[in-house]
């Protein structure tokens, strides 16, 4: 920064070999040795210092003054005391943008709830209730807004705790799921669990038959629940993943791991036995959910799906 373009060597001087910075004494001989070089290469006498306009400035003449008689410029750990208060300041105006920060967030939490409250209430997990009234002479306390009141779809999405948790519940709501069997109902709902690594190139092959036309009408509900989702200005619901549906399928169907993980790998998606396992998991997770929330005959189908997912290597995983 004191140099922003090129400078050019007017003299040269010789260090000492054992020069000492820290000595006041080898300074003042490093000085010394400058201002001969000035003289013996003609380079001029050193610049005189031009009196500052500023040292006449009345204002700063008065600052000067009242700096002087400050009781603090006479204590003999002033500069010590200067610091720790230049500490202080920094840590509070750091705790204001903290707190600045937090309210911002907030007030940021506080939208992105009212716009997912919106979702919910379009979507008719939520319903507007209005505060019943009250005599004018009777004090109230908080809002007398609408109040959201939670309906049956919602109560059961509230029981539903997935990423995807939005799109299960109304594929739930639309019937997507009826007619499957306990192996295709593990293949579709496997694709709202499982997350293939960034390094899978290509669209896995899925099961044909009503695992695919269900996985199509899955699709279509997740296009029409991201534009409710754009709207309102809230977060999209993740994308299904078709990775592990074969998988899912041929192991709830009966068939060997070592089957499963090749036949996994002909179809697109290349599996460890520690993934097939861990995924596994999570679907029978989403299945036991479902056991417990969907209507009949989809909690009967999602029964056996977790009892045929449940076995072998998954089930000394999971302990069952």
């Amino acid at each position: 920064m004191d140099f922003p373009t090129p400078v050019s060597a007017l003299a040269r001087v010789r260090v000492p070999k054992h020069f000492n910075h820290r000595s006041p004494h080898a300074r003042r001989d490093l000085a010394a040795t400058l201002r001969n070089a000035r003289v013996e290469n003609d380079l001029g006498a050193r610049r005189i210092r031009q009196r500052s306009a500023a040292a006449d400035d009345p204002v700063l003449a008065d600052l000067r003054q009242a700096m002087r008689n400050h009781p603090v410029h006479k204590l003999p750990d002033r500069e010590e005391r200067v610091r720790v208060a230049e500490r202080w300041l920094r840590s509070v105006h750091e705790a204001d943008v903290l707190q600045h920060k937090m309210a911002e967030r907030t007030g940021s939490l506080t939208r992105q709830f009212d716009r997912t409250c919106d979702v919910l209430e379009e979507l008719g997990y939520l319903v507007p209730e209005v505060a019943p009234l009250v005599p004018a002479d009777t004090e109230v306390l908080g809002a007398t807004d609408d109040v959201p009141v939670v309906t049956e779809e919602g109560r059961r999405l509230a029981r539903i705790w997935s990423e995807a948790d939005l799109l299960v519940a109304e594929c739930l709501r639309a019937g997507t799921w009826r007619g499957l069997t306990p192996a295709e109902l593990a293949a579709v709902t496997s694709t709202v669990v499982f997350e293939a690594r960034r390094d899978m190139p290509g669209l896995p092959a899925v099961p044909a038959g009503k695992v695919a036309a269900a996985i199509a009408e899955m699709r279509g509900i997740r296009a029409r629940l991201q534009d409710v989702e754009l709207d309102h200005g809230v977060p999209v619901t993740r994308d299904l993943d078709l990775g592990f549906a074969w998988a899912a399928y041929r192991w709830a169907d009966g068939q060997s791991l070592d089957r499963v993980l090749a036949g996994a790998e002909q179809a697109g998606t290349e599996l460890s036995g520690g993934d097939f396992v861990r995924w596994s998991r999570q679907l029978i997770d989403l299945l036991d959910q479902l056991a417990k929330v969907a209507e009949e005959p989809v909690a009967r189908t999602a029964r056996a799906a977790v009892e045929r997912v449940r076995r072998g290597v998954v089930a000394v995983a999971v302990g069952g």
